[in-house]
């Protein structure tokens, strides 16, 4: 029996961070190809990257800066942040509302995951007028960069909810037939 994976494992199974053991902290991989074929496993590897844009906003905060990876990290939030929220609000959340039983109290835990969502979006908008303002590493103000560490835990915090809760209730609600309509609905968003 394969052991169970903890919320911050990566979802290929690595943790060497990088090609061939090299760790690149400043780079949020992109998923593994095919992994949209198991949009669960997906959706989960999209955490795993978000997870990963958290640490660099603290690696910023702390005063540290790649001039690269701060522009990878703001195309990040730019388009592959907003598309996941989405995929999530448009695909996900309408089907759990429809598969899941009364006892799950899903539509409780949806509604938070959406109001976050709705915090995210805005505050998504001031980190990344924030990062754009950057020429190095110590020009920002105290404020930008205690914003910063507060949209970095608001991120693990609210990917600890998804991952501990939704995520597990999708798993024994969605079946295969689910699955293979939520596959073509993600599909779909990317054409």
């Amino acid at each position: 029996m394969a052991a169970a994976r903890k919320c911050d494992d990566p979802p290929n199974g690595r943790s060497d961070g990088g090609v061939g053991g090299i760790i690149e902290p400043w780079v949020i991989e992109k998923s593994p190809d095919g992994l949209l074929d198991n949009p669960l496993e997906f959706i989960f590897a999209e955490h795993y990257r978000q997870r990963a844009a958290a640490a660099i906003l603290t690696m910023i905060a702390d005063g540290e800066f790649d001039e690269r990876g701060v522009k990878l990290l703001i195309n990040f939030l730019e388009t592959d942040f907003d598309i996941h929220i989405g995929d999530e609000e448009l695909a996900l959340f309408p089907m759990l509302k429809q598969h899941c039983l009364p006892e799950d109290k899903v539509e409780r835990v949806i509604e938070r995951l959406q109001d976050e969502h709705r915090e995210d979006e805005a505050s998504n908008e001031i980190i990344i007028s924030i990062l754009k303002s950057m020429t190095g590493a110590n020009n920002l103000s105290d404020n930008e960069k205690r914003r910063l560490r507060v949209f970095a835990e608001h991120i693990r915090q609210h990917l600890a909810l998804e991952n501990g809760v939704l995520l597990p209730i999708a798993r024994v609600r969605l079946g295969p037939a689910e699955l293979n309509v939520l596959v073509q609905l993600l599909k779909d968003r990317r054409r």
